[in-house]
């Protein structure tokens, strides 16, 4: 991941939060189509529609754009089953270094 990627991800405060909701583990993903199925398996989860501080109006836009970014890629599933959404390499690496980034901020914070 190149610094260009967090600092996209930094002057854009709404494509963070949707990036990293879809890094908190989510457990509670029960479908009971079998094609639906195998992608849950496999990571992927139904779309997130809602994340705090991102106005729900500009989630379909934030997805698109970190799909369009390579953080997010989209599968979908059949008739029934509808879009999936999970982390790509390259978002997962985002995700950890936004953590350490976090983290780092919060020693320099605790030091002062």
């Amino acid at each position: 991941m190149l610094d260009l990627d967090l600092a996209v991800l930094d002057a854009h405060p709404e494509w963070r939060q949707v990036l990293l909701a879809y890094n908190d583990d989510d457990d509670s993903v029960i479908l009971t189509d079998p094609e639906t199925s195998n992608f849950v398996a496999r990571g992927f989860r139904p779309r997130i529609r809602e994340v705090d501080g991102v106005a729900t109006d500009q989630m379909a836009r934030v997805h698109g754009k970190l799909i369009a970014h390579g953080l997010l890629q989209v599968e979908i599933t059949g008739r029934t089953g509808g879009m999936l959404y999970q982390l790509t390499s390259v978002g997962r690496r985002a995700c950890l270094r936004l953590a350490d980034a976090v983290d780092e901020e919060s020693l320099e914070f605790a030091s002062a």
